[in-house]
């Protein structure tokens, strides 16, 4: 209970310090984009590290050498808790615009710094505006943005993943630009399994990206079903190196629906 008031104390409080740049960014941006960018980014550094360590975070990181730092990437990861992206905007070195809740947007101050940086604020029960989205991250990859998108669509608040919505992924389709796998396992303990913050150890694990060549052909749902065992595969991974080993009877396999 200590940390969380704690935690809801330090996020308070840079929200206010920050609220003058905020609001002069917000308009800012409208003309001198790459600066809001710039100062979004140098934010997140400076802030959201504590933030995050504050909030119960002891993370083990691997896998940062597979960030495609030359060209626009779309990541696409599982989602366990409101860490998730926390952890991303820090962890990834540079930040991305990243698919987002549309209940994000309600957030004061952070949703004006995500919109800097072209975050995208999906409301998963509106098809039209979800597809709109697609199709936003699509153009931001296609002018050189790389993008996260967590395809389940929601938290899962446990370690077992649900299934990928396929649709998110239609735009390193379209777009043919690599796509990163990643994984992210513990944030749920922070949080979602009680209504205060604890600590927890979390592991990060950035995949090797796949390659334009090696989805060309795929269909989408034939992607999803592929990135989704990966990123499963690398969970009962991480799961065994911390000793809690999965029987092979009881894995989970992430199979293309055969009719679609």
């Amino acid at each position: 209970m200590i940390r969380s008031i704690l935690f809801l104390l330090a996020a308070a409080f840079v929200a206010i310090i920050n609220i003058p740049e905020c609001i002069y960014w917000h308009f800012r941006s409208k003309t001198d984009k790459a600066g809001a960018y710039d100062k979004a980014s140098r934010i997140c550094r400076r802030w959201i590290g504590p933030i995050q360590r504050l909030g119960g975070v002891d993370l083990t990181k691997r896998g940062e050498e597979n960030l495609v730092t030359d060209r626009p990437a779309l990541y696409v990861g599982n989602h366990q808790g409101d860490m998730d992206i926390l952890l991303i905007m820090h962890e990834f070195g540079e930040l991305y615009s990243i698919i987002a809740k549309i209940e994000t947007k309600k957030i004061p101050v952070v949703s004006h710094w995500m919109a800097n940086v072209d975050c995208i604020f999906m409301d998963r029960g509106n098809p039209r505006q979800t597809l709109e989205c697609i199709k936003k991250a699509q153009e931001l990859l296609e002018n050189g943005r790389s993008v996260v998108v967590f395809p389940e669509g929601t938290r899962s608040k446990g370690p077992d993943m649900n299934e990928f919505k396929s649709g998110a992924l239609r735009c390193a389709l379209k777009a043919k630009v690599p796509v990163v796998p990643f994984v992210i396992d513990g944030t749920y303990n922070v949080f979602e399994t009680q209504r205060y913050l604890k600590k927890a150890h979390v592991d990060l694990s950035i995949l090797p990206p796949v390659e334009p060549e090696e989805y060309a052909g795929m269909k989408t749902h034939e992607l999803s079903a592929m990135l989704q065992q990966k990123i499963q595969d690398e969970l009962y991974r991480l799961r065994a190196e911390n000793g809690n080993v999965i029987p092979e009877e009881e894995k989970k396999t992430w199979n293309a629906p055969q009719n679609s």
